[in-house]
């Protein structure tokens, strides 16, 4: 569930371009977007695909774990983009997971050498993200090796307020999912300087509909517990918001949880 969330909400924002980022990364400014679809008996679509100043072709995949079939998978991307633009594209995977990086780059036997780069998001100077002009690339620093959060927090800040509402709570909530790949973060949430209802968000929601169900099935308070904790942890709400969602004493959450 949570490599789903930050999978989604990673392609969601780069559908958006972060182009401080990507330059960063191919040492190259962008000349045009491609499509990032390749219609196929299976279609399958890259996360980043661009056609750089100098037309070489960028394409850009985005990891929040290690994959031990990577290589295969940017394989097949080659050979479909080269088979659709006529030349082969500069290949980087993105680490941007919470462990050590442990991605293979190249396939190497008797018949075939093919290799492509891997880079880890923390190896980049996150102040020029922080700086751009791009929501996109102020979200992602928060990937980085971030020195000073709440420099970010004021920056963002001072950007989402200019969105309106819906569109300002869509950028917030991506935020706090990217937050949940970087738990070494110092940060206290009751200082920051934005706030969102995660409440409204479907898969919260989804989360609270399921404890609800689940503790009415079982006939148990454990049900209703083992929800609330997932929620507390997963979209680092407070216990009192919980107790009062789920109906549970929150005296029983506090003990669950050291328990």
């Amino acid at each position: 569930m949570e490599k789903f969330i930050y999978d989604k909400t990673l392609r969601e924002l780069f559908s958006e371009i972060p182009t401080t980022l990507v330059e960063l990364i191919a040492n190259k400014k962008i000349k045009e977007l491609l499509n990032v679809s390749f219609p196929k008996v299976e279609e399958r679509q890259v996360d980043l695909l661009a056609k750089m100043e100098d037309n070489t072709i960028f394409h850009l995949e985005i990891q929040s774990v290690n994959d031990n079939k990577m290589p295969i998978r940017m394989l097949k991307y080659a050979l479909l983009i080269f088979e659709n633009y006529g030349q082969f594209p500069m290949q980087v995977v993105l680490y941007v997971g919470k462990d050590k990086i442990n991605i293979n780059n190249k396939i190497e036997n008797e018949n075939l050498y093919y290799s492509y780069e891997v880079k880890n998001i923390k190896e980049f100077d996150c102040s020029k993200l922080i700086e751009s002009e791009n929501i996109a690339d102020n979200i992602i620093a928060v990937l980085c090796d971030i020195k000073d959060i709440d420099k970010l927090f004021i920056r963002l800040n001072e950007k989402l307020n200019k969105f309106p509402p819906k569109k300002r709570e869509d950028y917030l909530r991506k935020l706090f999912y990217l937050l949940g790949l970087r738990p070494e973060l110092k940060y206290k949430e009751k200082e920051m300087p934005f706030v969102i209802d995660i409440r409204e968000d479907p898969i919260f929601k989804k989360g609270l509909l399921e404890g609800k169900l689940e503790g009415k099935l079982e006939g148990k308070l454990e049900g209703k517990l083992e929800s609330a904790i997932e929620m507390i942890k997963k979209f680092n709400l407070s216990i009192d918001e919980v107790a009062k969602s789920l109906n549970i004493d929150k005296e029983k959450i506090i003990k669950h949880l050291k328990a």
